[in-house]
């Protein structure tokens, strides 16, 4: 079962259909290196510390592969009774009901408040964002998007079941450590699986804060009305530390686009785009890496010309 989980850890697989088809293109040589190596973890004895990778999400793909995005937080959370049928995923949590007050719509039908109902495993981030008012991106669609933390399963949204939809809560603004925290406070672990309110860009850059952000999402929104699909780049594990934790290994999820494809198309050209960012311990495998994955990459994009 590890050796299946591991293999399954290294595709991103998300609900949109379309977002699949993407994505099914032949692994590189490098990309399977770096499977064997997770698949050689799997098989280790379990240790208190699973050897996971980490596809990080840019900024413009939160935008881009989201049905809508909200700013606003969280003012009611509380478990339910759902006599209605489940899915099979959704049967994995507990039904919740989620008030979002919402301050800000970016995509999709502006509202005061949203009402979900939710599957979820767990609730102590979301309680402690409720019960310090803490500022949210929420990013709704069928897309699994980031899988640090991952993103809630939905049940209801407004009254109407969505069935294979997806919630992202992303934190805008670090929360408050406690000055005796150890490191092990709910604050403290916010602050680290959101990456310290840090994202990648389309261009390879990094944005911090609530401000940066939202500049960013509001600008990609706007130009890209439509849902998209994504691609996703494999990048050395000491660039994605430039972000957050990769652990395995890391990847950054782009949405297919024009600027995107010009952001690919740059790196196989020069991949010390990134190799100048960082110190590699083995920069001729790092640069192959680079190599392969734009080109794998670049396979995702529509052909000139095509319709």
């Amino acid at each position: 079962m590890r050796f299946r989980a591991a293999l399954q850890s290294l595709l991103v697989l998300p609900a949109h259909a379309s977002f699949e088809r993407e994505n099914r293109s032949k692994p590189t040589a490098a990309r399977w290196r770096q499977g064997f190596a997770a698949l050689l973890l799997a098989l280790a004895p379990v240790s208190a510390s699973a050897q996971v990778g980490r596809i990080f999400v840019s900024a413009e793909a939160y935008a881009g592969l989201a049905r809508v995005v909200h700013v606003g937080k969280i003012v009611e959370l509380e478990q339910i009774e759902y006599e209605k049928p489940l899915t099979g995923i959704q049967k994995f949590g507990k039904p919740y009901r989620l008030v979002f007050e919402v301050s800000e719509t970016i995509r999709g039908d502006k509202v005061e408040r949203l009402e979900l109902v939710l599957a979820l495993q767990s609730t102590h981030f979301l309680e402690y964002m409720r019960d310090h008012s803490a500022e949210i991106m929420l990013v709704a669609g069928p897309n699994r998007l980031d899988s640090s933390p991952r993103a809630e399963i939905g049940i209801e949204e407004q009254g109407k079941r969505l069935d294979g939809e997806r919630y992202q809560f992303r934190l805008l603004t670090p929360v408050k450590v406690p000055e005796s925290d150890g490191g092990d406070s709910i604050a403290s672990q916010l602050n680290k699986i959101y990456d310290s309110c840090r994202m990648f860009t389309n261009e390879l850059e990094i944005v911090e804060g609530r401000e940066a952000i939202l500049k960013r999402v509001r600008a990609f929104a706007k130009k890209h009305t439509k849902m998209l699909s994504a691609v996703t780049l494999v990048v050395p594990n000491e660039f994605g530390a430039l972000c957050g934790t990769p652990n395995a290994y890391s990847g950054i999820m782009f949405p297919v686009c024009p600027e995107t494809k010009t952001t690919i198309t740059a790196l196989k050209d020069d991949p010390g785009l990134i190799l100048r960012r960082i110190k590699s311990r083995d920069e001729d495998y790092d640069r192959s890496l680079l190599l392969a994955e734009a080109d794998e990459a670049l396979a995702a994009f529509p052909n000139e010309g095509s319709k």
